[in-house]
């Protein structure tokens, strides 16, 4: 039965939650299920889903959850605050993230793993930008001490170069040689921009 859906689902959230597991297609779908019934929105159950959304931010699983919810859901303080710390990570606004994450314990607090998942993102984001960066810069973009930071790198095989970390290399930030091309580009790709 409907009902039956409905409360699995939202306990799947929950568990989610308190286990640091994520089922993104569930999530949606219970999002999708209040959008059917309005009657049965759950302003929590939101809550919750929007908080493993924001765990997940390289997915676009955020922005997917924000489209299926009311707007009249906006308003509540919570999602508020979810909403604004999304949009800090999204801008790279790291130290102002942290102050208002601190700031908003009572809506973060729920998830295991919530600080791990976002400096997990933020040192993803720190990848994909930099080859070399300060020790410093990512002490304060991650929020951790130099211990902290030292396990951290260490769990990636990495380490703290005198005053700066390098990263390993990726697509991202590859040097590309000078005279030679990417082999792989076809003159009708091209022609397309033009």
């Amino acid at each position: 039965s409907t009902q039956s859906t409905w409360a699995e689902l939202e306990e799947n959230v929950k568990l989610q939650l308190s286990q640091n597991l994520y089922d993104m297609e569930a999530n949606l779908a219970l999002l999708k299920l209040y959008q059917l019934y309005p009657e049965k929105e759950n302003v929590e159950g939101i809550r919750h889903v929007l908080l493993k959304a924001l765990m997940d931010l390289k997915e676009n699983a955020f922005s997917l959850a924000m489209y299926l919810i009311p707007e009249k859901f906006h308003e509540d303080t919570a999602v508020e605050s979810l909403m604004e710390l999304a949009n800090l990570l999204e801008v790279a606004k790291y130290d102002e993230f942290w102050k208002k994450a601190e700031d908003s314990k009572d809506a973060v607090s729920a998830a295991t793993g919530f600080y791990d998942a976002i400096r997990e993102f933020i040192f993803d984001i720190l990848s994909i930008t930099y080859r070399t960066v300060e020790t410093q810069f990512v002490l304060e973009a991650l929020n951790i001490d130099s211990s902290e930071l030292q396990k951290f790198l260490s769990s990636k095989g990495l380490k703290i170069d005198g005053d700066v970390i390098h990263l390993p290399e990726n697509e991202f930030t590859a040097d590309v040689r000078e005279g030679t091309a990417p082999s792989n580009i076809q003159l009708e790709q091209i022609a397309r921009i033009f």
